[in-house]
């Protein structure tokens, strides 16, 4: 027997190997996960006292190759925001795996890489932080700000205001790789201005495009991209899917994406992993096959006695997210359900937040709240809002600017294209645009500025007035108030200030804690008992303190959402501006907002064999009673603006709509009127993007 030497030893292990030549043709996995479960701390480490640290993805094998023939490309399908962003952190080596040797990245080691450089992360949570921290109306002003530079500088990575040779030789991409990335992510005409003026969806591309660039367009290896659609108008999102779709079948680089069930799933996606709310993966593998067990499952449910048993209770939370994943896979086409027996029902169709179908209720309308007689607004020569001919209902000519009025009682719906104006011109009723000043701008029928007899309104008696919740307020919103604070930060001028308090407003921040409590306590204790919301809060039984303890930044970005919808609403403000407030949201979630803002505490959502159905809170359990109602959704006085991309974010209240028109183009925006929630009614949001007749973009 020949003995090996330990010199020998030494050697081998000090000799720098090239990468490895295997004898197949296809190079190893760029991530490979064997029966591993994940942890976010240690277990041994969890005690009575610690916060949860369930395990998840529990015995998960995975594969996925670095070059394979047919071509693959991923994505990670969960009703669950928080899964799915636990689900892209995992491939990139973040958490704990047990047993700690079942992930690798093969590939990546035999290119002497790490996960955390040649692995990208793109999420948008917060993403405006990135964009500059100043005030809101720090946006439409010149750079004054350190942290204003010109997207050219975010997409290479040079920010600094001196920095040095190595680090802009080392960032800086080649000319011909920069433009296409641009040109691909149309962001031409952006390449030279500040990144704070850029609207959130043109943030979405900039982020997606400094990713492409990362180590001067070299270094990334695998792109993971977090809902990267949410926010997008359904034009941008299909040029982005398509651009997205080039890069993948390259491999320049490797793709995986995170979806929601209501986005639209590319077609170039070909295989999927399918993971509940609990954390546990159902189904992964080609979409086709995953699509079969989710129909099947879908159909099963459907056709299942087992709520019909039980008519006047809620169904298992299992069966209730399958049957929304499946009702949204089969609405998009992704399968079609097999039709199941007809069931004779008088009960009329209701939307989430119980709007019938055709709505043929009025609501009595009162002082104009925000009156734009021709509002263009400029930025040099270039304007951004207002730039067209439009005809007026006053004169009946056509006449110059954005006329618009939103009365009391009225609830619109505020849509266009990404970069349409739709920021800009919510920052004109939030009085954060600094023209607000000079533009032809009436807010609670008074200017900024004073006029002969009468004062201008203040900055402070607007905010007092109205109520708002966007992704800019969220960036911004400090992080170390308690969630009980927050809520009572509605009552003061800034979130800092000490909040002006009564009786009444301690009523509805313990109720909405109450309402909310599932969403809001991260760490509910174990042996809470098994109460509605509004039995808690009428009975006294309901501990809040967790309320004092946890901060608003340890929450999640969902749970987050929630807190700073229900500070926009809590005072039943005369005007309520809900700008993409509700994105981000898991659905179940942003349904039961949707019913609170229309109805407060008097409804809530039963889940049960005709689906999920507002109905009536008990009146004897305490929820009923006049007076003992704290909250009790909107009011007629109240005027309501919501913004999204998404019809299923859009209250069923909302009747009146207005598109802007995409920028540059002239032309004037269209102003209609709905005859019901857009929820029930793809071809009302058809209407919407000028698609009559074709299919619904989303």
């Amino acid at each position: 027997m020949r003995i090996t030497t330990p010199n020998l030893f030494s050697r081998t292990r000090t000799k720098h190997l090239p990468p490895t030549r295997h004898l197949s043709t296809s190079p190893p996995p760029i991530l490979s996960i064997q029966n591993a479960t994940f942890y976010l701390h240690h277990p041994s480490l969890s005690s009575p006292s610690s916060p949860p640290n369930p395990p998840f993805f529990p015995n998960l094998t995975l594969t996925l190759p670095s070059l394979s023939s047919p071509h693959q490309t991923w994505a990670i399908l969960s009703p669950s925001s928080i899964i799915r962003t636990l689900f892209l952190q995992i491939l990139r080596g973040q958490h704990l795996c047990f047993p700690p040797t079942a992930r690798s990245h093969p590939y990546l080691t035999s290119r002497h890489q790490v996960p955390d450089t040649a692995i990208s992360y793109v999420g948008f949570n917060g993403e405006r932080q990135r964009f500059g921290g100043a005030y809101l109306s720090a946006r439409y002003e010149s750079r004054v700000e350190e942290t204003d530079f010109s997207l050219r500088m975010y997409l290479t990575g040079i920010e600094g205001l001196n920095p040095g040779e190595e680090v802009v030789r080392e960032r800086t991409p080649e000319r011909g790789v920069l433009e296409r990335v641009v040109k691909d992510l149309e962001l031409e005409r952006f390449l030279e201005s500040p990144v704070s003026l850029l609207s959130n969806g043109q943030s979405r591309r900039a982020r997606i495009g400094r990713a492409l660039l990362a180590g001067g367009g070299r270094g990334t290896e695998m792109l993971c991209l977090d809902a990267p659609f949410i926010g997008l108008d359904p034009f941008v999102s299909k040029h982005i899917s398509s651009v997205l779709q080039r890069l993948a079948e390259a491999n320049a680089p490797r793709i995986v994406l995170s979806l929601r069930p209501q986005d639209v799933i590319p077609e170039w996606i070909t295989h999927i992993v399918y993971a509940g709310e609990d954390g546990k993966v159902d189904a992964l593998g080609p979409k086709e096959e995953v699509f079969r067990y989710l129909k099947q499952q879908y159909e099963d449910i459907e056709q299942s006695p087992v709520s019909r048993q039980n008519p006047e209770h809620d169904l298992d939370p299992k069966l209730v997210e399958i049957r929304e994943v499946g009702r949204h896979l089969s609405e998009k086409g992704d399968f079609e359900a097999d039709p199941t027996e007809p069931q004779t029902t008088s009960i009329p169709i209701l939307s989430r937040d119980g709007y019938p179908q055709t709505d043929t209720s009025t609501t009595p309308l009162g002082a104009p709240v925000v009156e734009m007689e021709g509002v263009n607004i400029k930025y040099g020569s270039t304007s951004v809002l207002g730039n067209w001919t439009q005809s007026t209902t006053s004169s009946g000519n056509p006449t110059s600017g954005l006329w618009w009025t939103v009365r009391q009682g009225q609830r619109w719906g505020i849509f266009g294209p990404n970069g349409s104006g739709k920021t800009t011109l919510l920052s004109l009723v939030t009085s954060d645009h600094p023209q607000t000043y000079s533009a032809p701008v009436r807010i609670f029928q008074r200017s900024r500025l004073p006029t002969p007899g009468e004062p201008g309104i203040t900055i402070f008696d607007i905010q007092a007035r109205m109520g708002h919740s966007s992704p800019e307020v969220h960036a911004l919103f400090p992080k170390n108030l308690s969630v009980r604070r927050t809520l009572e930060s509605a009552w003061s001028d800034t979130p800092i200030m000490k909040p002006k308090l009564d009786g009444e407003a301690g009523r509805r921040v313990d109720a909405c804690l109450s309402w909310f409590k599932a969403e809001l306590n991260p760490n509910p204790p174990s042996n809470s008992a098994a109460l509605s919301p509004s039995i808690e809060v009428k009975l006294g039984n309901g501990n809040l303190d967790w309320a004092t303890n946890i901060l608003f930044g340890e929450l999640s970005f969902s749970s987050q959402r929630v807190l700073l919808f229900l500070r926009a609403t809590i005072r039943n403000p005369e005007i309520v501006i809900l700008d993409e407030a509700f994105s981000g949201m898991d659905d179940l979630v942003r349904d039961k907002c949707l019913l609170f803002l229309s109805r407060g505490e008097t409804m809530r959502l039963h889940y049960h064999e005709t689906g999920p159905r507002p109905v009536e809170v008990d009146v004897e359990m305490g929820a009923g009673n006049g007076d003992r109602v704290a909250i009790r959704g909107l009011m007629e006085h109240q005027a309501l603006l919501v913004v999204s991309h998404s019809r299923q974010e859009v209250p069923g209240c909302v009747r009146e709509w207005i598109c802007l028109p995409e920028a540059g183009m002239g032309t004037p925006p269209r102003m209609g009127r709905w005859d019901g929630p857009v929820e029930l009614s793809a071809r009302r949001w058809s209407e919407v993007w000028g698609l009559e007749g074709e299919s619904s973009p989303g």
